[in-house]
């Protein structure tokens, strides 16, 4: 995330760039932003953005904001302007010094008004530093104007010097204002990366689930056969000996069991859909998808995604069921492209029935294949290395597609590319409200 590593370089800058370098960067930069301004009396005395950029770098570096630096800020400024007007325009040098010296009073006023506690205080509210910013400005202003050769201080001057104070406090404030939205729009990105993150887990316990309740009804049926080898072992003479270690038995299984249930019920806690907020479906989708596109870019795969959706609003409350079901079929499409391919994602409802278009252009599947991709260990991926996948993710998508009453079946175009589609059918009306 570019925005994300600016940010970050700007926070190292903060912490690590060395005390010297940051001064010297403050001193320069002070200067020459000083000399983008005006000259408002017909004077030396000048109103630049200088002053916006010195007050910025002592709220952005606080280790700069020492009244050491103010009066080293003012005094190697006015030193420039010096060397400037003595080699631009031949001043004496005695003029130039009497006419650039109360600039020195104007960095250090400006100084003493930013690192008082209270503007401290108030600098998580920019509204509130600009304005402190505002009125120490025209206070710094007025000290060198006063402090000026030949020169009175009257009413049109004051108004001047507070148009000019006001201006540079909106300077201020817009890069303060801008500054706070890219950080509004970083930590907006990472909640919004952390709660797909969320989700996504959400869908891999609840596919994983179906399996624990499998173990849970081998378990009791285990647990039933075992009691009733205990139960035939009292009742065969010849057996009586193995009846305490068959009920020994039973009663293992039995705690199992007990012991599976409790990790059940912890899962189903984990992935209770009211843990989170009701999210729209176009927006749910939207979520597998950026997911998936960082996982094809992770293995750099060029995908061009093809999407197309109805524009009713639908929210959902147990979204899992299709979470699971689009996650493992463009997962397995993404694994089917080997360099360069298309994806398509298309959905619409009709009615309470969720539709769902899941095609890719990758290696298609084989007929004989097509009977056996939905069963358990199934798998037609292998690594570099020769290691096959799990081949459990169509199988949970079948399961998942089962007890939620949906459908899912198969076809393949041949094309000038050829697509393999997924077509899914989904019911919602008991998990969804539709809005529009």
């Amino acid at each position: 995330m570019n925005l994300e590593k600016c940010a970050g370089w700007v926070t190292h800058l903060q912490k690590k760039m060395p005390f010297d370098t940051l001064r010297v960067f403050l001193i320069l930069g002070t200067y020459i932003l000083g000399e983008v301004g005006f000259f408002p009396f017909g004077s030396s005395f000048r109103l630049g953005l200088g002053s916006v950029f010195y007050v910025l770098c002592l709220d952005r570096f606080p280790r700069l904001a020492t009244f050491y630096n103010g009066w080293l800020t003012g005094a190697v400024v006015v030193l420039l302007r010096i060397l400037e007007g003595r080699l631009a325009y031949v001043q004496p040098w005695s003029t130039l010094f009497l006419e650039n010296s109360p600039a020195i009073l104007y960095y250090v006023a400006l100084t003493v008004g930013m690192v008082i506690p209270k503007v401290k205080k108030e600098k998580e509210n920019p509204v509130s530093t600009s304005l402190y910013f505002v009125s120490f400005d025209f206070l710094a202003n007025v000290l060198e104007l006063v402090f000026s050769a030949n020169f009175q201080v009257d009413r049109h001057s004051l108004s001047i010097l507070a148009l000019g104070a006001g201006i540079k406090g909106l300077f201020f404030l817009a890069f303060i204002a801008t500054v706070e939205f890219f950080r509004q729009r970083i930590l907006r990105e990472k909640d919004k990366e952390k709660f797909q993150g969320q989700l996504l887990l959400g869908a891999t316990l609840y596919a994983e689930g179906y399996f624990l309740k499998k173990i849970m009804r081998d378990i009791e049926e285990t647990m039933e056969c075992s009691f009733q080898l205990y139960l035939q072992a009292g009742h065969d003479s010849t057996e009586n000996r193995h009846q305490p270690s068959l009920l020994n038995l039973a009663e293992r299984i039995h705690e199992i069991k007990k012991d599976t249930q409790r990790v059940f019920s912890s899962l189903n806690a984990i992935i209770e859909p009211n843990d989170y907020s009701r999210v729209d479906l176009n927006e749910l989708l939207t979520i597998v998808i950026e997911s998936q596109q960082r996982y094809a870019k992770a293995h750099q795969k060029m995908i061009e995604w093809i999407t197309s959706s109805n524009s009713r609003i639908c929210l959902m409350d147990n979204f899992f069921p299709i979470l699971v079901v689009v996650n493992n079929i463009l997962a397995n499409g993404i694994d089917a492209i080997e360099e360069q391919g298309q994806i398509a994602v298309i959905w619409h409802l009709d009615r309470a029935i969720l539709n769902l278009h899941l095609g890719n252009t990758g290696k298609p599947i084989s007929h004989d294949d097509r009977e056996l991709i939905f069963l358990p260990g199934f798998t037609t991926k292998y690594s570099e290395v020769g290691t096959a996948s799990t081949g459990i993710g169509l199988t949970h998508v079948q399961h998942v597609l089962k007890e939620s009453g949906g459908k899912i079946r198969i076809t393949q175009t041949s094309r000038i590319h050829a697509w393999t589609w997924f077509h899914v059918q989904i019911p919602i009306s008991s998990m969804s409200e539709i809005v529009i």
